[in-house]
Parts: structure tokens; C-alpha cells; sequence
């Protein structure tokens, strides 16, 4: 993906980063004809974008502000009004057809130039059953703090818990980024995740054997010794972004990661990764992960400046390593 004056303006909208908090700052006002074109050649005309759409309410409302920021221009460049009008041409006709929005789009994380990450993602927060069709603030989180912490990668088998669409693995074996990891094998209990994750695998590595692909598997926590392990390798390194929301799992969970620890004679770790919604729910996870014996580290955030994603670093995320 070629360098060019709105960089981060087209790694954001890629990934749908909030619209209110992108960086129009960047743009040196006011933009002649050209440069607004070339805004739109960078984000909602980008081949990527043309190709594998990100949400369609998304690119709607990116336009919309973009017109707000060059209310005081004398003239804006018609790729604009083209990219808003297409947006609504589409609805209409959806609702003229009775269809409603699609019920997936994409997002594209864009890790450096020519190499990101395209996910498919449910446009709902809960679709399915479950929360696990699209991507957290708290797996974004994670997956910055293993780039920076590399070491803790080392030869070690991962094994992910509640995946959902899958970034995390797929972003442990990704080629160019040389990670010293062996076997990656992330997991989610819906039915439904462990499809999106295939797909999600088979579109980032569409050349890779096995070894160079994560893999992926239906695990459910309540059954956890019903898993066909040895069909795995034995994981030295767990992950988990997101799984501890919902205080009804707790049980399961932890039934799981005792399951596994003993399993590997607690010679394996843990990384989990949180978004601090609601402080007493992830207080409580913290005394029972105790009361089952387990020694809990917090571990620094990466800071924004750092951060290989485009994410929200107003929204905050414990990170912490769980041993035995």
C-alpha cells in the first residue's frame, strides 16, 4: 500500500476508527480540488474499500464529517457528493428491495506498507448468539502488546480462548512480520465464529501450508475435556481479549483454565486482556482466578504513540499474565 499525504486518515477509515476521533487535524486547510480528490482516492475509493467494503453506515457517515470539516470551502470536488450519493443510492435500493443493511462488511488493518489484515465482521454487536463476530478494543490492545513484547513469543505453541473473528492468530503468523511463535490454534465456543475464523484464515493466507496458518477449532469451555487434544500441540502460551464481560461464564472459564494449566503440569501462561467496563465484575474475576491459585500481574499498556493499530486509547484495557 503506497505511502501518501493522508496516511493515517485512510489507516483509520479502513479500519473504521470512530469518525468524531479520526485525524482531521492532519489536513492542512483548506484542501484545494486535487487534495480532496486524492482524500477519496485514499479512502472511500481505495481498491481495497472498492473490493471489500467496510460498513456502508461507516463510509456514510466518514463523507458526512468531511463535508463538515470543508463546510467553509467555496467548492468541493464532486468525488465527494459522488461517494455520499452512492452510499444512499444503496440504501434505497436495499429498502426498496425489502433487504435490510448486509448483515457483514469488512475492516482492514493496515500493520505497514503493503501488508494488512482484512477481516470479515458482522455489522452487529450480537449476531448469531453471540458477541464474537467482530473485533474488541481489548483484542487491538493485546495484539499491540505482543508486537512490542516479542520475546514472550518465543517457541512457544498459543492457544486462544473466545477468538472470535480471529485477529490475534492471524496476526501471530503473519510472514512479514517474523514472529518467533511455533503453533497458533485460537478457539471460540459459537459455531458461528469458528466458520467466520475459516474464512477469515483462508482469505489472509491463501498461499500458506498448515504450519504457516493458524488454525482453528470449536472449544467450549463446559466441555473442556471433551477437546480432542492431542491433536494439538500442548500450548505453552494462552490468550484471551474480551471473555470476562458477562459474570454467568465465570464458572466454565475457570473450569477451563484449570483444565488446561494442570494439563500442562502448569508449565503455560496467560495473557488476558480486558476492556474496564464494569470495574466490580473484572474485580470479582481477579478473587476467584485467585481462589483458584493463580498469581495475577498486571502488565503495561502500550502507549498510544507506539501502537501499531488504530484504536481508541481513551477506552481502557487491563492487560495482565496469569502463572501458576
Amino acid at each position: 500500500m503506497e505511502s501518501n499525504m493522508f496516511g493515517k486518515l485512510q489507516q483509520q477509515f479502513l479500519c473504521c476508527y470512530p469518525v468524531n476521533k479520526m485525524a482531521w487535524s492532519t489536513l492542512q486547510l483548506p484542501l484545494e480540488l486535487d487534495a480532496q480528490r486524492a482524500l477519496i482516492a485514499a479512502t472511500c475509493a481505495h481498491p481495497l474499500n472498492q473490493r471489500y467494503p467496510v460498513r456502508r453506515s461507516y463510509q456514510e457517515a466518514f463523507v458526512k464529517r468531511l463535508m463538515h470539516v470543508l463546510k467553509d470551502h467555496e467548492e468541493l470536488h464532486d468525488d465527494i457528493y459522488d461517494s455520499l450519493c452512492g452510499q444512499l443510492a444503496k440504501a434505497t435500493i436495499n429498502e426498496s428491495a425489502g433487504d435490510s443493511s448486509p448483515a457483514y462488511a469488512y475492516k482492514h488493518y493496515v500493520l505497514q506498507p503493503h501488508e494488512q489484515i482484512t477481516l470479515r465482521e458482522s455489522n452487529s454487536f450480537v449476531s448469531e448468539g453471540t458477541t464474537g463476530l467482530c473485533t474488541w478494543e481489548a483484542a487491538l490492545a493485546l495484539a499491540d502488546y505482543l508486537l512490542e513484547h516479542r520475546n514472550l513469543l518465543q517457541d512457544k505453541n498459543v492457544l486462544e480462548l473466545g477468538a472470535g473473528a480471529g485477529l490475534l492468530g492471524i496476526l501471530l503468523k503473519q510472514k512479514s512480520l517474523q514472529l518467533p511463535v511455533q503453533q497458533v490454534l485460537i478457539t471460540d465456543g459459537s459455531e458461528a465464529c469458528v466458520q467466520l475464523m475459516r474464512d477469515n484464515i483462508a482469505f489472509n493466507f491463501p498461499e500458506s501450508d498448515d504450519v504457516g496458518k493458524p488454525q482453528c477449532a470449536q472449544l467450549r469451555w463446559n466441555q473442556i475435556s471433551e477437546f480432542p487434544w492431542t491433536e494439538y500441540p500442548s500450548p505453552d502460551l494462552l490468550l484471551a481479549a474480551d471473555v470476562i464481560y458477562d459474570d454467568t461464564q465465570f464458572s466454565a472459564l475457570l473450569k477451563a483454565l484449570d483444565y488446561i494449566y494442570e494439563l500442562r503440569g502448569n508449565r503455560c501462561e496467560m495473557l488476558l486482556a480486558s476492556t474496564v467496563r464494569n470495574v466490580d465484575t473484572l474485580h470479582n474475576f481477579m478473587q476467584q482466578l485467585e481462589e483458584h491459585h493463580y498469581q495475577v500481574t498486571p502488565c503495561a499498556n502500550v502507549s498510544a504513540c507506539a501502537s501499531h493499530f488504530c484504536r481508541d486509547h481513551t477506552a481502557a484495557v487491563q492487560i495482565v499474565c496469569i502463572k501458576r
